[in-house]
């Protein structure tokens, strides 16, 4: 197939010569009537060379496109698959055909089912910082289950593979879409289906099935309320290399109104980190957003290790942010004592105490996710209202070797998947060892389709 195919040229109709009556058939009456022999035929001689010289052109580009693709090899093959697909070329308007469904699909309306073409795979461009579509060798109805589950279309994965175990064409790969189903109905609860799709599989494949699993969480009780806090969280050097955490954070308040922000795991404070920090902490504030701190107090510690008083720094940026800390623990005695060494500092008015409003304190992550866990436990849903990714990030950032445990992981949406792999691809960039373990079928399967399998290790859940 040539390079061309792929963009709708249609079938080199103009290398045949047309003929005169098919020239005269396409004119207006009215022009026939007028137009002498003469006039005709050099007419049609014009339009014959037009053609053939537009299809030479046409072959010649691809032929030096082919060439281009055989010389630059396996390289030049992935840097096209990681190319966006927004500056990827479209087909012409003129070509309206579409392909029929694959056998055993359903077809799923665009308001269900991303807009993915022949092609549903991830690749990551890391100078981007995005997750952009690349080829794969998955068939297509198991990676539309895998997406349609990701976005809690269940009714839809359902009836899909329902039909997909009865193509034939899978071959080995029918066995993943019959395990993908028998996962399906232990997270939707429907025992019955599970156990007559048991004594199928059973036959079928001439091995035991999975069993069903009554510790599994049903998924309809395990959906995250929308109220679940977005929380940002800052490690290492609070310097100016936070400044897309504070974006973040800011685009986050657009869509809620309240905001948790994580200081337990910063080791160090410097002055640029201090002044970015602080403003925004007073624009949020300004706007009204309730804030969640975690780390605070500790934070505070850390900032007076950098400041001494009567000693006049450049900026006083840091003793301004540790008085709003202070403030914001609502620790006015102490925040009174600071003021004082400020004003002996800097020979001006300190800033007045306020009671904070909406401010409130929070504990750390749970014991189990603590610096020294063996495994991260993944929560039963991921989705982009959690702090599930963040939660991830910070546990992959402390690890060498992250083992994140996906034996409680139901579900994982679309979205925070391909979150999940621009996080953990640049980790293991670095070195990181990273394994993903006890995933389901129906996660892995989206695994594959995003293309987190080629990034880090994934093991299937065990029968």
């Amino acid at each position: 197939m040539g390079i061309f195919s792929f963009l709708g040229k249609k079938d080199r109709q103009a290398d045949t010569p047309e003929t005169d009556g098919d020239a005269s058939r396409r004119k207006p009456a009215s022009d026939q009537g007028r137009a002498s022999p003469s006039r005709t035929s050099s007419r049609n001689s014009q339009q014959r060379d037009a053609a053939r010289a537009t299809a030479q052109k046409i072959d010649a580009i691809e032929s030096e496109m082919t060439s281009e693709l055989g010389r630059s090899g396996p390289a030049s093959k992935a840097a096209a698959q990681s190319t966006p697909a927004s500056v990827k070329p479209k087909a012409p308007a003129a070509s309206t055909a579409t392909e029929p469904p694959a056998a055993g699909s359903q077809p799923a309306s665009s308001s269900t089912l991303p807009t993915l073409g022949n092609t549903t795979a991830f690749g990551l461009d890391l100078r981007a910082g995005n997750v952009v579509v690349a080829s794969s060798e998955t068939p297509p109805v198991i990676e539309e289950a895998a997406i349609l589950f990701a976005n809690d279309q269940n009714d839809l994965v359902e009836q899909m593979l329902l039909d997909a175990i009865q193509d034939t064409s899978l071959d080995e790969k029918s066995g993943i879409v019959w395990r993908m189903l028998l996962d399906l109905y232990q997270v939707t609860g429907k025992r019955e289906q599970f156990e007559n799709l048991s004594v199928e599989y059973a036959a079928k494949f001439e091995t035991s099935p999975p069993p069903w699993d009554d510790g599994r969480t049903d998924l309809d009780s395990t959906v995250q309320p929308a109220s679940a806090t977005p929380a940002i969280t800052f490690s290492g050097k609070l310097d100016s290399s936070i400044v897309k955490q504070l974006e973040r954070a800011c685009k986050l308040s657009e869509k809620n109104h309240v905001l948790r922000l994580e200081f337990a795991r910063v080791t160090e404070v410097q002055p640029e980190g201090c002044e970015l920090l602080l403003a925004t902490l007073k624009k949020l504030q300004k706007a009204g957003y309730e804030l969640i701190l975690v780390g605070a107090p500790e934070l505070a510690v850390k900032i007076r290790a950098i400041i001494e008083t009567g000693r006049r720094d450049d900026t006083d940026t840091p003793w301004l942010l540790l008085l709003e800390i202070l403030q914001l623990l609502n620790r006015e005695q102490e925040f009174e004592e600071t003021s004082i060494d400020y004003c002996i500092t800097f020979e001006v008015s300190p800033p007045a105490f306020v009671a904070p409003k909406k401010v409130s304190t929070a504990v750390e992550l749970p014991k189990a996710q603590e610096a020294g866990a063996e495994k991260f436990m993944m929560p039963a849903v991921i989705d982009g209202r959690s702090n599930s990714i963040n939660a991830i990030s910070d546990y992959v950032n402390r690890h060498e070797r992250a083992v994140l445990d996906c034996k409680n992981l139901v579900r994982i949406d679309f979205s925070a998947a391909g979150q999940l792999l621009s996080m953990l691809a640049p980790a293991t960039g670095q070195g990181k060892s990273i394994e993903l373990c006890n995933v389901s079928s129906l996660v892995a399967a989206l695994f594959q389709v995003i293309g987190l399998r080629d990034v880090v290790q994934i093991t299937l859940r065990k029968n």
